[in-house]
């Protein structure tokens, strides 16, 4: 069974490799199904979505920067 944090939601935790350092690393998805986190060896910022909570794995890619208009 899955234990309930603090804060009443359950973890989601799942894994994915950086597409541009290819370090493997785990995240909790806990707010909602896609995230945007930093590679925790290279600090490149990822987009993260997983698709079912019962899966491992998420998908992964780095994530576009909003461009400031002039």
């Amino acid at each position: 069974m899955d234990q309930v944090d603090a804060g009443g939601s359950v973890p989601e935790w799942h894994s994915f490799r950086c597409p541009v350092c290819g370090h493997t690393d785990e995240v909790d998805l806990v707010a909602g199904p896609t995230s945007t986190v930093s590679c925790s060896h290279c600090g490149t910022a990822l987009e993260i979505e997983a698709w079912a909570r019962d899966e491992a794995s998420a998908t992964v890619k780095v994530a576009t920067r909003r461009r400031r208009k002039r």
